[in-house]
């Protein structure tokens, strides 16, 4: 029986940083408020309706673009992507913040820098939905 020295094995090296992915899953992860609820109501003019006026008084469904061909593929990335956004956002920001910390000494300037706004992006995702605008905006919508 043959005993082979440690540097003769053949070890698969992966390298597992990624950190243009990590910032593209949380720009991903924002997307439904941006394209589902936010653009809406400010392409809409609803952000400008007489101080006294409930945001109910106008339908989500008939304004843009939900009124569009596309507006079943958006009502959909926004039934899917709004309730679970914030577990997304949440899951890159710690791993972002996990392969910053695991990689320290190897991890380039750059790469550091794409993780941090990477968490950066993830933790404002879920830090908007505390504003009283996120409140606003979910309630119409899910109204």
């Amino acid at each position: 029986m043959a005993v082979m020295r440690p540097e003769a094995r053949s070890v698969a090296h992966v390298d597992r940083r990624r950190p243009g992915l990590a910032v593209l899953v949380a720009l991903l992860a924002a997307a439904p408020y941006a394209v589902c609820l936010a653009l809406p109501y400010y392409v809409n003019g609803v952000h400008q309706r007489p101080a006294g006026e409930t945001i109910y008084a106008y339908d989500l469904g008939a304004m843009w673009p939900y009124d569009t061909p596309l507006g079943g593929v958006v009502g959909f990335v926004a039934v899917v992507g709004v309730p679970t956004a914030p577990f997304v956002s949440g899951g890159v920001a710690m791993w972002s913040l996990f392969m910053v910390w695991a990689w320290r000494r190897e991890l380039t300037l750059r790469e550091v820098a794409l993780y941090v706004v990477a968490a950066a992006i993830g933790v404002a995702t879920i830090a908007w939905l505390a504003t009283p605008m996120a409140n606003e905006l979910l309630t119409w919508f899910w109204d």
